[in-house]
């Protein structure tokens, strides 16, 4: 199965986590919302993140960021509010 990168460093946490965490009766449960929300997360609409690139790469003055799709950025922007 092809991880996106954020979900592929995040996986990294179960190989101690089983034994070595105040949590792990829950792994099982915390694992399967985790991968349901990656799921959500992660989907790959790249006519929209190429669109980004391309402006990008023709912006004058480029900005230091770009996200997409807007419902990514949205939820970004919003964790940053609350500390996240």
């Amino acid at each position: 199965m092809l991880l996106g990168f954020n979900k592929e460093n995040n996986e990294k946490k179960y190989e101690w986590m089983y034994t070595h965490s105040y949590f792990s009766g829950y792994v099982d449960f915390i694992r399967k919302w985790e991968t349901r929300i990656w799921n959500l997360l992660e989907q790959k609409p790249y006519d929209a993140i190429i669109k980004q690139y391309v402006k990008a790469v023709e912006a004058k003055h480029p900005k230091k960021r770009y996200s997409s799709p807007w419902w990514q950025t949205a939820f970004i922007q919003i964790g940053r509010i609350f500390g996240m």
